[in-house]
């Protein structure tokens, strides 16, 4: 079987698992669910970014000495945030819901307990692909 490259973010996972294995089509309730789930991704991310952003301008990290260094450091960090939103957010259709999904879930920002609530064959394709990229 192929791997698919899609983008600048599926790259790393279409050199670690073979990309139709996450493809699937979801049934309407379960695409609600993973609507549901990205969406609570997106607010955890822009929270943590925001505490870095904030933690950055409070001078508690990166340790800038001037006002024009902490500019440098923000604008950084957003141009980083800003790329990595958009490859993971951008044009979400839902033959990407599950891939996204399951990069939150690699990530850290999605819990078991948040894919629980998947139907079990989709909880278990999500686990067993978890594993892989630890």
């Amino acid at each position: 079987m192929k791997n698919i490259a899609i983008c600048g973010f599926f790259t790393t996972f279409a050199k670690k698992i073979e990309m139709n294995t996450i493809y699937q089509e979801l049934s309407k309730s379960q695409k609600k669910i993973a609507r549901a789930l990205i969406d609570k991704g997106l607010e955890i991310e822009c929270g943590n970014y925001l505490e870095d952003l904030k933690s950055l301008l409070s001078n508690k990290k990166g340790a800038a000495k001037t006002n024009h260094e902490r500019y440098l450091k923000a604008y950084k960090l957003t141009h980083k945030f800003d790329k990595h939103i958009s490859e993971r957010y951008d044009n979400l259709t839902g033959s990407r819901y599950l891939i996204t999904v399951l990069g939150l879930y690699v990530d850290d920002i999605l819990e078991d307990e948040d894919i629980a609530e998947f139907e079990e064959e989709i909880q278990n394709k999500l686990i067993a692909l978890k594993k892989e990229f630890e």
